[in-house]
C-alpha cells in the first residue's frame, strides 16, 4: 500500500491559451496566442507529490523557487518568461521546506525524486535534493539543455552543478494502453509511463494500490475536464502525440479506477482525498 500527499509549492498564473490551445490552430499559431493572450487563469497550485511506500518515500517533480521574483531568475529575452507566467512563491512555500516541515530530509530520507520534465515550474526547487537519486526520461533530459532547453521552457542555467540525474529509458512491462513503463518500486507498484506531448520525454508516475489507481500527471494535462474534451495545452509541439497521450490516459481510466492528478490542477486534492476517479 502507498500514501499519497499533494504538497503544493506556490502558484502560478499562465494564459488561457497556454492552458488550452485553440484544436483548430497550427502550432506556430497556438504559440503566439499565449504571448499574445493579455488575459489570466486563475492562480494554478504547484503541486509535487510525495508517495509513502513500503520501500521507503518517492516524489514527483520539485517544484517552483522563490527566486523567480529575482530579477535574471528567468532570462529577460524570453517573452514567454517576460509576458506570460505570474509565479508567486514564498522562500517557506519551496519543497524542502515543505518537506522539512513535515519531518522528511530532502537529502537524505527519499528513495527517488522522479522529474515529470525538466520544466522550470517543474525543477526549479532541485537545489533542494543534494545527494537524493534523481529520474528523468533520457528524452527529456536530451532536450532540456542549453538554448534549445531555455526556449523550451526549462531553466538549465539555473540547475545545480551537481545535477545529474539518472536518464532512464522505458524498458520495463507493459501497462494498459502504456506498451513500456519503467519500475520504481521492487513490487512494481509504482512506475513511469511515457506521456509526451507538453514536452518531449515527458512521463507520468502510477501508484497502484488494492482498489484505487493514481496517475500522477505532471504537466500532460491539466486537469480532468481538458482529458475528456481531448483540448491539448497550447505550448505542445506535436498536437497528434499529445492527443494519442490524452487518449492512452483515459484508456488507461477506463481499464482500472484511476484517480488523475495532474500538477496545477485546483481540484487535485479534492479528489485526491475523496478517490474521484476519472469514471465517476
Amino acid at each position: 500500500m502507498a500514501t499519497i500527499t499533494a504538497v503544493k509549492t506556490g502558484s502560478i498564473r499562465i494564459r488561457p491559451s497556454h492552458r488550452a490551445g485553440r484544436m483548430d490552430h497550427a502550432i506556430w499559431r497556438r504559440r503566439l496566442a499565449i504571448v499574445l493572450d493579455r488575459d489570466w487563469t486563475e492562480p494554478l497550485p504547484i503541486y509535487t507529490y510525495l508517495i509513502e511506500h513500503d520501500e521507503g518515500l518517492y516524489l514527483v517533480d520539485s517544484g517552483e523557487s522563490s527566486r523567480t521574483a529575482i530579477p535574471g531568475w528567468l532570462p529577460w529575452w524570453h517573452p514567454f518568461f517576460q509576458l506570460s507566467v505570474d509565479i508567486h512563491v514564498a522562500p517557506d512555500d519551496e519543497i524542502g521546506p515543505r518537506l522539512r516541515s513535515m519531518g522528511i530530509d530532502p537529502t537524505k530520507d527519499l528513495r527517488h525524486l522522479v522529474m515529470s520534465h525538466l520544466h522550470h515550474d517543474h525543477a526549479d526547487g532541485l537545489s533542494h535534493f543534494e545527494g537524493t537519486d534523481i529520474v528523468v526520461s533520457e528524452e527529456n533530459w536530451d532536450v532540456s539543455h542549453g538554448l534549445r532547453g531555455t526556449l523550451a521552457g526549462a531553466l538549465p542555467h539555473d540547475w545545480p552543478s551537481w545535477f545529474a540525474p539518472n536518464r532512464i529509458a522505458f524498458t520495463g512491462p507493459p501497462a494498459g494502453p502504456f506498451a513500456h513503463t519503467y519500475p520504481v518500486t521492487e513490487d512494481g507498484n509504482i512506475f513511469c509511463v511515457p506521456t509526451p506531448g507538453h514536452m518531449p520525454g515527458h512521463m507520468s508516475v502510477v501508484v497502484r494500490n488494492d482498489s484505487t489507481t493514481y496517475f500522477l500527471a505532471g504537466d500532460a494535462t491539466y486537469d480532468v475536464d481538458l482529458l475528456q474534451k481531448r483540448i491539448v495545452d497550447g505550448i505542445s509541439g506535436n498536437l497528434a502525440v499529445s492527443l494519442h497521450t490524452l487518449d492512452s490516459i483515459a484508456a488507461f481510466g477506463r481499464g482500472e479506477p484511476t484517480v488523475l492528478l495532474p500538477a496545477h490542477d485546483p481540484f487535485a486534492e479534492q479528489r485526491l482525498a475523496e478517490r474521484i476517479t476519472l469514471s465517476e
